[in-house]
């Protein structure tokens, strides 16, 4: 990235051109390096904030106004920022495969949703779902076992990990997906209920997920919600394909 290469040169160039002047020793050439690079972090940080903040609002804005055409765009215009803001790359081809979803470019999506962040675990959890239906039911397993053990506190995540699992006759694995997650959050009343419903060999339910469900297209939502939508707010619902 480079601004962590520039705050790094300024700094290593502050604290060892003191040292190579005679005016600190090797410990203070170290102390002094650190404390710059911290400084010029923050302050570099903040501009580039300044700059990003008014992109996402719009961008913001027109998802809510469902313009995902334009929406891409501007997501498009801001990939050069991801050389100088750390993890921004992975947040925006987040939100880049999701739209490209939402738009019924499957093929684009996946493209988009494979570089997402291992941090941005909706579009992880999509990616999943799609090579699920797709048939590639192998890579839909690994991505969601990345992605369960780096959002550990992620419901709808663990909880459709475990439902493809046991969709695939594989409950004790379901079970202790479910399990693991409970440690993390404990109270969570759909994954204790569904834990409970695996132990007791019966099937698990997603109804607590709602709309968040629905939109995965593993399952169709109840004929008495065939008014439901199927995307987030902010974003147009995907095309019906033929005989759904």
């Amino acid at each position: 990235m480079y601004s962590i290469y520039l705050c790094s040169a300024f700094a290593l160039a502050f604290g060892f051109g003191g040292f190579s002047l005679g005016w600190w020793g090797w410990g203070w050439a170290l102390f002094f390096s650190m404390l710059v690079f911290v400084v010029a972090w923050i302050v570099l940080a903040r501009r580039l904030g300044k700059q990003l903040q008014p992109l996402l609002n719009r961008v913001q804005k027109q998802m809510q106004d469902q313009q995902l055409e334009p929406a891409m765009q501007s997501l498009e215009a801001m990939l050069p920022m991801s050389k100088w803001v750390p993890m921004l790359r992975g947040q925006l081809l987040a939100q880049m495969g999701m739209l490209a979803n939402f738009s019924g470019n499957q093929a684009r999506a996946i493209e988009l949703l494979e570089g997402a962040s291992m941090r941005a675990p909706d579009a992880r959890l999509m990616l999943a779902c799609i090579l699920y239906k797709k048939g590639d039911q192998k890579r839909a397993f690994e991505i969601l076992q990345i992605a369960a053990a780096v959002n550990k506190k992620h419901a709808l995540l663990h909880n459709t990990y475990a439902w493809m699992l046991h969709k695939n006759e594989r409950s004790d694995e379901a079970q202790a997906v479910l399990a693991k997650f409970l440690k993390k959050d404990p109270n969570n009343a759909p994954s204790k209920d569904n834990l409970l419903r695996l132990q007791n060999r019966t099937r698990m339910t997603m109804l607590a997920f709602d709309t968040q469900w629905y939109i995965l297209g593993l399952e169709h939502p109840p004929q008495q919600q065939g008014q439901m939508r199927r995307a987030p707010k902010g974003f147009r619902e995907p095309p019906k394909q033929r005989g759904k």
